[in-house]
């Protein structure tokens, strides 16, 4: 087994194991997506969303602060993966949503914040 502190993964090797863990999950994901109700997958949808947006934003700081691309900066092979792992995993619902001739404007998911008891 590989000691990733010894050893650790390039940028470019992050994001070509985050893509390739996401593909071989494709037919795990698309199967339990079908088990799904049309509101289950849009909240599924919103979810993952809401996540992807997060590392957006992480992915795009630099540029919006003036600085240069992230590739440029390097150390972002992490965050560029989990962007595209998550872009795959949105595609996902898509297909079943298709597949299952929803629209899926017609299904909306918001996410609510509750105090714990």
């Amino acid at each position: 087994m590989r000691d990733y502190d010894d050893n650790p993964m390039s940028d470019d090797e992050l994001q070509t194991v985050a893509v390739h863990l996401t593909r071989r999950f494709e037919d795990h994901d698309k199967r339990m997506l079908a088990q799904y109700t049309p509101e289950e997958r849009a909240a599924h949808s919103r979810a993952l969303w809401m996540v992807y947006m997060h590392v957006d934003r992480i992915w795009e700081e630099p540029k919006q602060n003036g600085g240069p691309h992230p590739v440029e900066l390097g150390g972002y092979g992490a965050v560029a993966g989990f962007r595209d792992m998550l872009d795959i995993l949105l595609n996902h619902v898509r297909e079943v949503q298709d597949a299952a001739g929803e629209q899926p404007e017609d299904y909306r998911a918001r996410m609510v914040v509750e105090p714990a008891d």
